[in-house]
């Protein structure tokens, strides 16, 4: 009767132990999905066919601290890359979607849209292409200065957001 145990109890530690040790789960950020030939990345400035001039450039800025904030990828000049990211910031759109009882806008919301690819310049093949939208929402007021400050800092928060999905794109592959 004891040996009966002693058997059940390691065939049930042993099951266990298989699991956990083979269900290859891991915590965002700080695992990769990426072949390890690929440590270091290089991100051109995006260029832009939106309607709203310069943005890009911020853009650009923001994903580079995504990655850099993000650190599992060393973002380095493009000499010296396995991965060249570059994209096209194709679509910019303020839209009012709520308005005061005295028909003044009181909600906007900014899209953004963006076409990006990223080249493995180890084996010289495209690793990724992917295009998505995404946007953010502000609140408008009669103070035109206070309304243009929430645009800017709704566009910067988008560009994060972008930045973020990008380098959840690139590196765990979802």
């Amino acid at each position: 009767m004891n040996r009966n145990w002693l058997s059940l109890n390691f065939l049930i530690l042993l099951t266990t132990s298989l699991f956990l040790n083979g269900c290859g789960y891991h915590l965002v950020g700080t695992g990769s999905s990426l072949p390890t030939h690929l440590k270091t990345l290089s991100i051109s400035v995006f260029s832009n066919t939106s309607s709203e001039p310069e943005i890009h450039r911020e853009l650009t800025s923001n994903i580079i601290d995504s990655f850099i904030t993000d650190g599992r990828l060393k973002v380095v000049r493009k000499g010296s890359a396995d991965m060249v990211m570059s994209g096209t910031l194709y679509y910019y759109d303020l839209k009012a979607v709520s308005f005061s009882s005295t028909d003044f806008v009181s909600d906007y919301i900014v899209e953004l849209g963006v076409d990006v690819q990223v080249i493995d310049k180890v084996n010289d093949k495209l690793y990724m292409k992917n295009k998505f939208k995404t946007k953010w929402d502000y609140r408008a007021t009669s103070d035109i200065v206070n309304t243009e400050s929430a645009r800017l800092a709704a566009l910067e928060e988008a560009y994060k957001e972008l930045g973020n999905r990008l380098v959840s794109l690139l590196i765990d592959q979802f």
